[in-house]
Protein backbone atom coordinates (compact mmCIF):
# COMPACT_ATOMS: atom_id res chain seq x y z
CA UNK A 1 0.00 0.00 0.00
CA UNK A 2 1.33 3.43 -0.95
CA UNK A 3 2.14 5.81 1.91
CA UNK A 4 0.36 9.12 2.23
CA UNK A 5 2.11 12.09 0.61
CA UNK A 6 4.02 14.34 2.98
CA UNK A 7 1.82 17.20 4.17
CA UNK A 8 2.94 20.80 4.71
CA UNK A 9 1.64 23.80 6.62
CA UNK A 10 2.71 27.38 6.00
CA UNK A 11 2.24 30.34 8.32
CA UNK A 12 2.03 33.75 6.64
CA UNK A 13 2.51 36.58 9.15
CA UNK A 14 1.41 39.92 7.68
CA UNK A 15 2.39 43.05 9.53
CA UNK A 16 1.58 45.42 6.68
CA UNK A 17 0.37 45.40 3.11
CA UNK A 18 2.93 44.44 0.49
CA UNK A 19 2.16 44.51 -3.20
CA UNK A 20 3.79 41.11 -3.65
CA UNK A 21 1.33 39.43 -1.26
CA UNK A 22 -1.08 38.36 -4.05
CA UNK A 23 1.87 36.78 -5.84
CA UNK A 24 2.91 34.99 -2.63
CA UNK A 25 -0.59 33.56 -2.20
CA UNK A 26 -0.72 32.57 -5.86
CA UNK A 27 2.54 30.65 -5.44
CA UNK A 28 0.90 28.64 -2.64
CA UNK A 29 -2.35 28.05 -4.49
CA UNK A 30 -0.38 26.42 -7.31
CA UNK A 31 1.41 23.85 -5.12
CA UNK A 32 0.44 20.19 -5.02
CA UNK A 33 -1.60 19.42 -1.88
CA UNK A 34 -1.74 18.55 0.93
CA UNK A 35 -0.84 22.06 2.05
CA UNK A 36 -2.46 23.91 4.95
CA UNK A 37 -2.25 27.70 4.86
CA UNK A 38 -2.53 29.87 7.99
CA UNK A 39 -2.84 33.63 7.46
CA UNK A 40 -2.02 35.85 10.45
CA UNK A 41 -3.01 39.41 9.51
CA UNK A 42 -2.03 42.14 11.95
CA UNK A 43 -1.98 44.86 9.29
CA UNK A 44 -5.49 46.24 9.57
CA UNK A 45 -5.32 46.82 5.80
CA UNK A 46 -8.43 45.69 3.87
CA UNK A 47 -6.27 44.84 0.85
CA UNK A 48 -4.89 41.83 2.74
CA UNK A 49 -8.37 40.35 3.16
CA UNK A 50 -9.15 41.12 -0.49
CA UNK A 51 -5.98 39.35 -1.64
CA UNK A 52 -6.79 36.34 0.54
CA UNK A 53 -10.33 36.12 -0.80
CA UNK A 54 -9.13 36.42 -4.40
CA UNK A 55 -6.45 33.75 -3.96
CA UNK A 56 -8.88 30.84 -4.05
CA UNK A 57 -7.11 29.29 -1.06
CA UNK A 58 -9.20 27.43 1.51
CA UNK A 59 -7.34 28.66 4.57
CA UNK A 60 -6.87 26.18 7.39
CA UNK A 61 -6.66 29.11 9.79
CA UNK A 62 -7.08 32.85 9.41
CA UNK A 63 -6.78 35.52 12.08
CA UNK A 64 -7.15 39.29 11.76
CA UNK A 65 -6.05 41.65 14.50
CA UNK A 66 -3.06 42.64 16.62
CA UNK A 67 -0.52 40.04 17.71
CA UNK A 68 2.69 39.86 19.71
CA UNK A 69 4.92 40.10 16.66
CA UNK A 70 6.07 38.04 13.70
CA UNK A 71 7.52 35.13 15.65
CA UNK A 72 4.40 34.78 17.80
CA UNK A 73 2.25 34.86 14.67
CA UNK A 74 4.28 32.08 13.05
CA UNK A 75 3.90 29.91 16.13
CA UNK A 76 0.16 30.65 16.20
CA UNK A 77 -0.24 29.57 12.60
CA UNK A 78 1.62 26.32 13.12
CA UNK A 79 -0.38 25.58 16.28
CA UNK A 80 -3.60 25.70 14.27
CA UNK A 81 -2.42 23.17 11.68
CA UNK A 82 -1.42 19.51 11.91
CA UNK A 83 0.86 18.79 8.95
CA UNK A 84 4.01 16.65 8.83
CA UNK A 85 6.25 19.61 7.92
CA UNK A 86 6.04 23.35 8.58
CA UNK A 87 7.50 26.50 7.05
CA UNK A 88 6.67 30.17 6.79
CA UNK A 89 6.54 32.83 4.13
CA UNK A 90 6.51 36.56 4.61
CA UNK A 91 4.19 38.73 2.52
CA UNK A 92 6.97 39.34 -0.02
CA UNK A 93 8.16 35.72 -0.33
CA UNK A 94 7.01 33.25 -2.98
CA UNK A 95 7.49 29.55 -3.56
CA UNK A 96 8.67 28.47 -6.99
CA UNK A 97 6.33 26.22 -8.99
CA UNK A 98 6.55 22.60 -7.84
CA UNK A 99 8.69 23.52 -4.81
CA UNK A 100 6.76 21.20 -2.51
CA UNK A 101 6.93 18.39 -5.06
CA UNK A 102 10.72 18.69 -5.05
CA UNK A 103 10.83 18.57 -1.26
CA UNK A 104 8.46 15.58 -1.17
CA UNK A 105 10.65 13.72 -3.64
CA UNK A 106 13.66 14.33 -1.39
CA UNK A 107 11.75 13.13 1.67
CA UNK A 108 10.46 10.07 -0.16
CA UNK A 109 14.07 9.12 -0.83
CA UNK A 110 15.03 9.58 2.83
CA UNK A 111 12.15 9.52 5.30
CA UNK A 112 14.48 10.17 8.24
CA UNK A 113 15.26 13.75 7.20
CA UNK A 114 14.07 16.45 9.58
CA UNK A 115 14.95 19.57 7.58
CA UNK A 116 15.06 20.07 3.82
CA UNK A 117 16.22 23.42 2.50
CA UNK A 118 16.98 24.84 -0.91
CA UNK A 119 18.15 27.89 -2.83
CA UNK A 120 16.49 31.30 -3.10
CA UNK A 121 16.41 34.03 -5.74
CA UNK A 122 16.16 37.73 -4.92
CA UNK A 123 13.52 39.61 -6.92
CA UNK A 124 12.38 43.20 -7.42
CA UNK A 125 8.83 44.52 -7.20
CA UNK A 126 8.17 43.38 -10.77
CA UNK A 127 9.07 39.81 -9.81
CA UNK A 128 12.22 39.85 -11.92
CA UNK A 129 15.25 38.01 -10.54
CA UNK A 130 18.00 40.46 -9.63
CA UNK A 131 20.35 38.22 -7.66
CA UNK A 132 20.66 34.93 -5.84
CA UNK A 133 21.05 34.23 -2.14
CA UNK A 134 24.73 33.31 -2.36
CA UNK A 135 25.27 32.23 1.26
CA UNK A 136 23.25 29.01 1.26
CA UNK A 137 25.58 26.09 1.96
CA UNK A 138 25.62 22.47 3.05
CA UNK A 139 25.13 22.06 6.77
CA UNK A 140 28.29 22.46 8.84
CA UNK A 141 29.39 24.11 12.09
CA UNK A 142 29.50 27.35 10.09
CA UNK A 143 25.77 27.58 10.89
CA UNK A 144 26.73 28.62 14.42
CA UNK A 145 28.40 31.75 13.01
CA UNK A 146 26.49 32.46 9.80
CA UNK A 147 22.93 31.81 8.67
CA UNK A 148 23.59 29.47 5.75
CA UNK A 149 19.92 28.46 5.39
CA UNK A 150 17.37 30.53 3.50
CA UNK A 151 14.18 30.81 5.56
CA UNK A 152 11.47 30.69 2.84
CA UNK A 153 13.19 27.66 1.26
CA UNK A 154 13.39 25.69 4.53
CA UNK A 155 10.91 22.98 5.53
CA UNK A 156 11.03 21.45 9.02
CA UNK A 157 9.49 18.30 10.39
CA UNK A 158 6.84 19.34 12.90
CA UNK A 159 7.91 16.84 15.55
CA UNK A 160 11.52 18.06 15.34
CA UNK A 161 10.39 21.69 15.59
CA UNK A 162 8.26 20.93 18.63
CA UNK A 163 11.07 18.97 20.27
CA UNK A 164 13.28 22.09 20.35
CA UNK A 165 10.52 24.48 21.40
CA UNK A 166 9.56 26.05 18.08
CA UNK A 167 10.14 29.67 17.12
CA UNK A 168 11.28 31.96 19.94
CA UNK A 169 8.65 34.73 20.22
CA UNK A 170 11.19 37.04 21.87
CA UNK A 171 13.20 37.27 18.64
CA UNK A 172 12.31 39.59 15.78
CA UNK A 173 15.25 39.27 13.36
CA UNK A 174 17.05 35.96 13.87
CA UNK A 175 14.17 33.67 14.84
CA UNK A 176 14.83 31.49 11.79
CA UNK A 177 18.57 31.20 12.41
CA UNK A 178 17.99 30.52 16.09
CA UNK A 179 15.58 27.70 15.21
CA UNK A 180 18.04 26.14 12.73
CA UNK A 181 20.80 26.19 15.37
CA UNK A 182 18.61 24.52 17.99
CA UNK A 183 17.62 21.86 15.47
CA UNK A 184 21.27 21.37 14.53
CA UNK A 185 22.33 21.05 18.18
CA UNK A 186 19.53 18.52 18.78
CA UNK A 187 20.92 16.17 16.13
CA UNK A 188 18.21 16.82 13.53
CA UNK A 189 19.07 15.58 10.03
CA UNK A 190 19.39 18.30 7.38
CA UNK A 191 19.54 18.05 3.59
CA UNK A 192 20.39 20.81 1.11
CA UNK A 193 18.37 20.49 -2.08
CA UNK A 194 20.27 22.34 -4.78
CA UNK A 195 17.17 23.69 -6.45
CA UNK A 196 15.61 27.14 -6.23
CA UNK A 197 12.55 26.73 -4.02
CA UNK A 198 11.62 30.35 -3.32
CA UNK A 199 12.04 33.99 -4.29
CA UNK A 200 12.37 36.89 -1.90
CA UNK A 201 11.91 40.60 -2.45
CA UNK A 202 15.11 42.47 -1.75
CA UNK A 203 14.60 46.18 -1.34
CA UNK A 204 13.63 49.06 0.89
CA UNK A 205 11.49 48.22 3.89
CA UNK A 206 12.63 44.62 4.33
CA UNK A 207 14.32 43.45 7.52
CA UNK A 208 17.26 42.06 5.56
CA UNK A 209 17.78 45.52 4.05
CA UNK A 210 18.22 47.15 7.47
CA UNK A 211 21.29 47.71 9.60
CA UNK A 212 19.41 48.47 12.80
CA UNK A 213 20.87 48.25 16.30
CA UNK A 214 18.13 45.77 17.27
CA UNK A 215 19.00 43.43 14.39
CA UNK A 216 22.73 43.61 15.06
CA UNK A 217 22.15 43.03 18.77
CA UNK A 218 20.17 39.84 18.11
CA UNK A 219 22.87 38.57 15.74
CA UNK A 220 25.60 39.30 18.28
CA UNK A 221 23.73 37.61 21.12
CA UNK A 222 22.93 34.50 19.09
CA UNK A 223 26.48 33.95 17.87
CA UNK A 224 27.94 34.85 21.26
CA UNK A 225 25.79 32.18 22.91
CA UNK A 226 27.03 29.51 20.51
CA UNK A 227 30.58 30.57 19.58
CA UNK A 228 31.81 33.23 21.97
CA UNK A 229 32.47 36.97 21.84
CA UNK A 230 35.12 37.13 19.11
CA UNK A 231 33.05 35.13 16.65
CA UNK A 232 30.02 37.27 17.53
CA UNK A 233 31.90 40.47 16.77
CA UNK A 234 33.09 39.15 13.40
CA UNK A 235 29.67 37.84 12.41
CA UNK A 236 27.92 41.07 13.36
CA UNK A 237 30.40 43.24 11.45
CA UNK A 238 30.22 40.91 8.45
CA UNK A 239 26.43 41.10 8.37
CA UNK A 240 26.47 44.89 8.59
CA UNK A 241 28.98 45.15 5.75
CA UNK A 242 27.04 42.71 3.55
CA UNK A 243 23.75 44.53 4.13
CA UNK A 244 25.25 47.92 3.31
CA UNK A 245 26.74 46.48 0.13
CA UNK A 246 23.35 45.15 -1.00
CA UNK A 247 21.78 48.55 -0.36
CA UNK A 248 24.08 50.29 -2.82
CA UNK A 249 22.54 51.06 -6.21
CA UNK A 250 23.32 48.45 -8.87
CA UNK A 251 24.98 46.19 -6.30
Amino acid sequence: MMSKPVSFAVAIPVGGWHELLPRALESLAGQTPPLQVALLDASGDPRVAEAAQSSGIDFAYSRTGPDAGQSAAIAEGWQHTDSDFVFWLNADDCLTPNALDAVRETLDADRDLDVVYGLTDFIDLSGDVIDRHDQVEDLSPLLLRSNIISQPSCFVRRSAMLAVGGVDPALHYVMDWDLWIRLYNSGARFKLLRETLSSVYMGEGTKTHQVSPARLREVFQLVHKNCGAWAAIKSTLSLAAETLTRRRPNS
